[in-house]
C-alpha cells in the first residue's frame, strides 16, 4: 500500500466527494479487493451460476413451447416452479452478497479511519463484517420495503426516502448504532444538505451505469454473433442463444456488481462530510485539547 492516509473526517464539497472516493479506491485497491474477493464474491458467483441455470432453462422451455410438442399444462407448471425456484435462489444469493458488500467496506473503512491504513487486517474486517452482515442484512429488506412503498404512493416520496436513508448502513457501523437509531439520524443528517447527497447519487449511478456497459460489450458482442450464426434459421434465431453466452453475462454481471463499490464509498465520505458540516466533531476535538494544554 503506498500514499498518505486519506483523512475521511473533514468537510467535502461536491467534486471533494469523488476525488477522495476514487482516491481512497485507488490506493486501497489491492487490499480492500482482496476482502471483496474472499467475502463477497463467492456469493456472487453461486448467484450468477443460479441465474445462469435459470436463464438456459427458460430458453429451453420457450424453445419447447414454441417449436416443439406443446407440454401438458402439468408440465408447464412443474417447468415454471423449478424456474422460480432458480430465480428465488439467484436473488437470495445476490442479497446475501450485496449485503456482504456493504458489511465489507464499510467495515473497511471503519478500521481504516480508527486504527490507520496499516493497522489492520483482512482478519480484522472479516471479524467486523461477521459481526455486522445480520444487522445490515435486517436493515436493507426493511429500507426496501419502506422505499417500495413510498415509490408505490408516488415516485417522487420513493426517491427522497431512498436518498435520505443512504446513509442508515454506515451509521450502523461507524457510530455502531441500532437500525431504528440509525434510521432517524440519517433523515436528520439528509435533511441539513439533501440536495447534494440526491446531485452525488445520481452522478456516480450513471457513472456505474456506463462503466457497466461497457464491461458488458464482450457478452454483447457474444450474444450478436450467436445470433448472426444463426441467421438463416428464422425459426430459431430468437431462442438458440448458446449456454457460453449466458455464462459470459454471467461473468460480466459480476464484475458490475462489484463497480458497487464506488457508490458505497462515495456514501461514507458524504456521512463523515455531513456529520463534520453539521455536527463539526473535528473543530470540538480541538477546541478540548486547546482547553487541555491550558
Amino acid at each position: 500500500m503506498t500514499g498518505t492516509k486519506i483523512n475521511f473526517k473533514q468537510e467535502r464539497d461536491f467534486g471533494d466527494l469523488f476525488n477522495a472516493t476514487f482516491g481512497f479506491i485507488s490506493q486501497e485497491f489491492k487490499r480492500l479487493g482482496t476482502a471483496i474477493l474472499y467475502f463477497v464474491v463467492p456469493f456472487l458467483l453461486l448467484s450468477a451460476i443460479a441465474m445462469t441455470i435459470y436463464s438456459v432453462k427458460s430458453q429451453e422451455m420457450v424453445q419447447t413451447m414454441v417449436l416443439g410438442d406443446k407440454p401438458s399444462p402439468f408440465a408447464i407448471f412443474s417447468v415454471m416452479g423449478s424456474l422460480i425456484g432458480y430465480i428465488g435462489i439467484a436473488m437470495a444469493l445476490y442479497i446475501l452478497a450485496i449485503t456482504m458488500l456493504f458489511s465489507t467496506v464499510y467495515s473497511y473503512i471503519k478500521l481504516y479511519v480508527d486504527k490507520g491504513a496499516e493497522g489492520f487486517t483482512i482478519n480484522d474486517v472479516w471479524i467486523q463484517v461477521t459481526s455486522n452482515f445480520w444487522a445490515l442484512l435486517i436493515a436493507s429488506i426493511a429500507i426496501s420495503l419502506v422505499v417500495m412503498i413510498g415509490t408505490v404512493f408516488c415516485v417522487l416520496p420513493g426517491i427522497y426516502l431512498a436518498v435520505a436513508l443512504s446513509l442508515v448502513f454506515c451509521i450502523m457501523i461507524f457510530e455502531e448504532k441500532k437500525f431504528t437509531d440509525a434510521f432517524k439520524r440519517s433523515m436528520k443528517l439528509i435533511n441539513t444538505n439533501w440536495w447534494l447527497a440526491f446531485g452525488v447519487f445520481v452522478i456516480v449511478m450513471i457513472i456505474v451505469y456506463i462503466l457497466a456497459i461497457l464491461l458488458s460489450i464482450p457478452s454483447m458482442i457474444f450474444g450478436f454473433k450467436s445470433m448472426l450464426s444463426n441467421i438463416k434459421d428464422a425459426q430459431n434465431q430468437m431462442f438458440n442463444l448458446p449456454t457460453g453466452f449466458y455464462i459470459a453475462n454471467a461473468i460480466t454481471s459480476l464484475f458490475t456488481q462489484v463497480l458497487m463499490v464506488i457508490p458505497i464509498t462515495i456514501s461514507a465520505f458524504l456521512y463523515y462530510s455531513t456529520v463534520e458540516k453539521v455536527e463539526k466533531p473535528s473543530l470540538m476535538d480541538k477546541i478540548g485539547q486547546i482547553g487541555d494544554n491550558e
